[in-house]
């Protein structure tokens, strides 16, 4: 034992022993860091955000210093593609604007040579959907053409309910882009004055107004369980229908499989009605069968994904630290074995 605490005293068992506490770090961080999750995204003040995505609606300017005669309004069609003289279809569904930017630059020149820049900007984003659900005066989805914050998006919604707590309004980012769900005080904002600094949305945010009541013990009420933030007893709101409860329980976990969701209803003769639904068909493709309406007494379970991106960095992390602590083994056999070979 003396000699492997001279042998750890050396640079090289220092080095290992420091590399063996970064691995266990990296592999604790690898997990908690998803589960933090809760910093705003940052805000912008004009326009569409530089990492706005196109979609069909959209319309966007195209500038050609070059050729002036090009110069023209482009509409994105149901297929995601805009039309261009000479150059025909060219599919942009998903680009931002600097990506399209280089897409048509390399189109044009194949027809304009004398073209070497050109400018992109997005004038009008009817894919620009954000939904708002919760205690305001008209949940639902809305289309902006450009980017908005979130009191602005609560307010085209009819503005907030009496009973709206704004204090803990729940902005849930679209599963595209992970999920992720924070938490904004726009009660505070509006007291400050400074609803201008709110954080910007992005396209397929939902954005979730609670109650003064959140949770409801009555015979009215829709038990919410499985892969949410919240799982309880809420009440049954207006639309009463799943994606309602679904968001008044706090949203699908990083964990949920919404895909796989199971609505347990009581019958009269004392018998339970279990039904799967697919909720992301309905977020997807707008399938109204995929969200249906809640009745009292309903139970919703949120499905759970087998596996997901927190367990890889888990198992990523303590394989990593193994083989860290294998390699301080034989480093240290080593170093041994040459201390009593004679020189």
């Amino acid at each position: 034992m003396n000699r492997v605490t001279q042998l750890l005293k050396t640079p090289a068992g220092r080095a290992l022993v420091a590399l063996v506490a970064f691995s266990y770090t990296t592999a604790a961080l690898g997990v908690a860091a998803p589960r933090a999750q809760t910093q705003a995204p940052q805000t912008s003040t004009q326009g569409m955000p530089a990492d706005y995505r196109v979609g069909p609606g959209d319309r966007m300017f195209l500038a050609v210093p070059q050729r002036p005669d090009l110069n023209r309004e482009l509409l994105i069609d149901a297929k995601g593609e805009i039309t261009l003289p000479l150059v025909g279809a060219v599919a942009v569904r998903g680009l931002t604007a600097n990506e399209i930017q280089s897409r048509l630059l390399q189109a044009l020149r194949e027809y304009y040579p004398s073209v070497n820049r050109i400018e992109v900007s997005v004038t009008r984003a009817s894919s620009n959907v954000i939904f708002v659900s919760g205690d305001v005066k008209l949940p639902g989805k809305y289309s902006f053409a450009e980017a908005v914050n979130v009191w602005e998006a609560i307010r085209e919604a009819g503005g907030p309910m009496p009973t709206a707590t704004l204090s803990g309004v729940r902005v849930i980012q679209d599963r595209t882009r992970g999920g992720a769900t924070f938490l904004v005080d726009v009660q505070a904002a509006i007291e400050k004055g400074s609803v201008d600094t709110l954080p910007i949305l992005k396209p397929g945010d939902t954005v979730l107004v609670p109650g003064l009541e959140e949770t409801y013990t009555g015979s009215m009420g829709v038990n919410v369980m499985g892969a949410v933030l919240t799982p309880g007893v809420y009440r049954l709101q207006a639309r009463q229908d799943l994606m309602s409860a679904v968001l008044a329980a706090g949203g699908p976990n990083e964990r949920a499989d919404i895909s796989d969701i199971r609505l347990i209803r009581p019958e009269p003769d004392g018998i339970a009605q279990t039904t799967k639904i697919n909720l992301e068909r309905f977020i997807e493709k707008g399938d109204q069968t995929q969200n249906p309406k809640l009745q009292a007494g309903d139970t919703v379970n949120i499905g759970r994904k087998a596996f997901t991106s927190q367990d890889a960095s888990l198992i990523l992390g303590f394989v990593t630290a193994i083989g860290t602590l294998v390699l301080l083994y034989y480093t240290i056999q080593n170093e041994y074995q040459a201390d009593l070979t004679p020189q």
